[in-house]
């Protein structure tokens, strides 16, 4: 049998109609405030899944669920929360079509929804008042060291090329002085997701509302209640408006890519929330020497009971170094119930789920410090949401590639 798990062509296997009810339910785990967006939004979760909700339903319930994995106690981490969160709202409203948004007379302070590389985008129809309290208020832009640890928070998983283009993007429009952040001042158009930990905004009397944290922005995008959060704002996707239609500069090329990771060695953090940061931010240089000086670290987890093996499961330079170490501990399960395999294979990240197997890590479903943790099978079915025989075929796959390496 071919040990070669999957080429980038083959397609994952589709989520089942009925799951959006079980998403849904699920929400509780997020908060009690994400349980009232079915409400908000008027989803009918009986309903059939129409083709673009089909296709996001996996990566969404991925994005829902990373929440868990990470310590929240770290800064960067929580930004981190917030970009790893960006499909949560995919299933609750009807999007349009770019090219099917209405820019020449929706309602006053009407929000229509649209997509822009599969992320929730919001465009919202000012009103007189609103655009009197904007023309006031642009003083209040957060400051440029500010804004830069927004970009930072996209970069981490979206990479500096992303980031650098949203940044040059948005502060094109700081630099002109534009006060509406916007071709046509009365209209508003941002993504739909919060920085803070990835929850949907809404639309407000007096802005939009994270429902996660009650976090209030204003109608330029600006945290306006939380001196906490005060860097952060609702990024503008790359865009124009032609003939007043809106369409989405999906080949956007930043002028100058810019590396935003930061001094992760000077951090004030313990060395295991350094060598996460070395993992996210690709830098492998970085994780040798923490690893160098403090050979522990390898066998540490944070305070989300997180450990290096696992971060390093869906990314792609620092995993073969890491599994190069005989104390690495592959059945190690964190505080949110997941294994370094199941963060491989949630995040389609076959190869490296391929190159655990090999070194050690079980499909099979087994005990970890009296706990059960469910087989790959039934983490794929019950958790990522693929159907009963696609989530067979990947697992036994992956039980005949452990068998390879047990009998080679």
């Amino acid at each position: 049998m071919d040990t070669t798990l999957f080429t980038p062509e083959q397609p994952s296997g589709k989520p089942r109609q009925t799951e959006l009810q079980t998403l849904a339910g699920k929400f509780d785990r997020l908060g009690k405030e994400q349980c009232k967006w079915v409400e908000l939004f008027g989803i009918n979760v009986s309903a059939p899944l129409d083709s673009t909700t089909t296709r996001a339903l996996g990566k969404m319930s991925r994005r829902l669920k990373v929440i868990k994995f990470f310590d929240r106690k770290a800064p960067l981490v929580i930004c981190f929360i917030a970009a790893c969160a960006l499909m949560s709202l995919k299933l609750q409203a009807k999007f349009l079509a770019p090219d099917e948004v209405n820019l020449i007379d929706p309602p006053l302070d009407s929000v229509q929804r649209t997509l822009w590389n599969d992320f929730p985008v919001i465009i919202h129809r000012r009103t007189q008042e609103q655009l009197k309290f904007i023309e006031r208020s642009f003083e209040a832009t957060p400051s440029e060291a500010q804004r830069f640890l927004s970009y930072q928070s996209i970069a981490r998983t979206h990479g500096h090329e992303f980031a650098s283009a949203i940044m040059e993007f948005t502060e094109n429009y700081i630099a002109a002085q534009n006060v509406y952040m916007s071709e046509l001042p009365e209209f508003g158009i941002y993504s739909q997701v919060s920085p803070i930990l990835g929850c949907a905004v809404f639309k407000a009397d007096r802005g939009f509302i994270d429902p996660c944290n009650n976090v209030e922005f204003d109608f330029t995008g600006k945290v306006k209640n939380h001196s906490g959060y005060e860097h952060l704002r609702l990024t503008v996707p790359p865009h124009r408006v032609v003939d007043n239609k809106l369409e989405f500069i999906k080949d956007y090329k930043p002028k100058e890519v810019i590396d935003f990771t930061p001094n992760i060695l000077e951090m004030n953090v313990s060395d295991i929330e350094k060598a996460l940061f070395a993992i996210d931010f690709e830098r492998l240089d970085i994780l040798k020497k923490i690893c160098g000086q403090n050979p522990e670290v390898l066998t540490q987890k944070n305070s989300a009971g997180t450990n290096l093996i696992q971060m390093a499961a869906y990314h792609d330079s620092t995993l073969d170094y890491l599994l190069g170490f005989e104390n690495i501990q592959l059945e190690h399960v964190n505080k949110a119930g997941y294994t370094a395999l199941m963060f491989a294979v949630w995040n389609e990240k076959f190869k490296n789920a391929e190159k655990l197997i090999k070194r050690g890590a079980t499909p099979q479903s087994y005990f970890y410090q009296d706990s059960y943790v469910p087989s790959i099978y039934e983490f794929m079915v019950n958790e990522y949401l693929f159907t009963e025989d696609v989530a067979r075929e990947i697992h036994e796959k992956l039980l005949e590639i452990g068998k390879t390496a047990r009998d080679g």
